[in-house]
């Protein structure tokens, strides 16, 4: 099969910035970028991102400073910032808030007076995929970065062998645990995920596509199988393993096609074709609802995510998912 025309379209892969995984190290440096007015930084409370009206929330860590004088010995200490990387002279920084009283933050902060200027915020809590709306390739990709480290962070707050707190190293891409008899360093993790579409040509020639409603969509939402690799396993055995345990079907001919950062929280998608060795379809109720095969003309005329009908509809356009259906689609329309 033709591989992705391209992967423009995917959410979270614009990344821009560089990030700088040397010289970050340095405590003088990163304290030197974030004071700079150039520098940037993005505000995330348990998951969310914080926007002012439709615009993203991305001011200068002086800014940030202002709208924080009663918690600055606490919160704006260096240490509390995730490092993302730098694009032309301009660093970007992440700060996490979930850990303040997010009312009386909305309430303190109606009207703020900086030496940059004067005026009044309008700000608003979005979540990282309705923030997709709002913003351009390269933000959505920097956001996804952000809320992968910050959820990484909030879950290694202690270390998982002795228990005792850990501290933030490199701009936040370490944690160290803080015990002198333990020292262990632990560093951001990303679990790979196989999502794959399958397909069977039939004996007359006709080539048909699984797909499958799962529990956590809502009804007639079809998409590909996807799955968890597990330790010790190729992604090709991911592949083959996943069809089999989630819809009884047996797969050869796996490949590669691409992949997509997928940060809720830290996941990346790793995205393949596959040929069945025949339709029968077994399902797992546990997995998914239901599965079936679906001919080109069929997955033409569904409908798309949120759409309101009763006819079955895709999945979201901006996920690695909907890439290699519109990918099936467009190839064998051209034959």
């Amino acid at each position: 099969m033709n591989s992705l025309k391209t992967q423009s379209n995917f959410a979270f892969t614009q990344m821009h910035l560089a990030r700088n995984s040397s010289l970050r190290k340095s405590n003088e440096w990163l304290q030197q970028q974030l004071e700079s007015q150039n520098s940037r930084v993005i505000l995330l409370y348990k998951g969310q991102i914080l926007f002012e009206g439709e615009q993203l929330f991305c001011r200068s860590y002086s800014f940030v400073s202002n709208m924080y004088m009663e918690t600055k010995s606490a919160l704006l200490k260096l240490s509390n910032f995730i490092f993302l990387g730098t694009e032309l002279q301009q660093s970007f920084f992440a700060l996490d808030i979930s850990r303040l009283d997010i009312d009386k933050f909305f309430k303190r902060n109606v009207n703020v007076t900086s030496s940059e200027q004067s005026l009044t915020l309008s700000l608003v809590l979005r979540e990282l995929r309705a923030s997709l709306l709002f913003v351009t390739p390269c933000q959505a990709a920097m956001l996804g970065y952000a809320n992968s480290l910050s959820y990484w962070h909030r879950v290694n707050r202690f270390c998982g062998l002795c228990g005792h707190e850990t501290q933030r190293l490199h701009g936040g891409h370490t944690v160290k645990c803080g015990s002198e008899a333990c020292n262990k360093e632990v560093f951001p993790r990303t679990d790979p995920v196989v999502i794959m579409l399958i397909e069977h040509v039939t004996e007359n020639g006709t080539p048909m596509c699984l797909l499958a409603e799962h529990h956590r969509t809502p009804e007639k939402v079809v998409s590909t199988l996807a799955g968890f690799v597990d330790p010790a396993e190729t992604l090709e055995q991911a592949v083959i393993r996943e069809v089999k345990e989630e819809a009884g079907v047996d797969v050869h001919n796996v490949q590669y096609i691409a992949s997509q950062p997928w940060p809720f929280p830290s996941s990346l998608m790793l995205g393949f074709y596959g040929q069945a060795n025949d339709k029968t379809i077994v399902i797992d109720d546990d997995e998914i609802r239901d599965a079936k095969w679906f001919t080109v003309e069929e997955v033409k005329r569904f409908d798309n995510w949120g759409d309101e009908s009763e006819n079955y509809k895709l999945p979201r356009k901006e996920s690695i998912a909907r890439h290699l259906i519109d990918s099936w689609v467009d190839k064998n329309s051209e034959c």
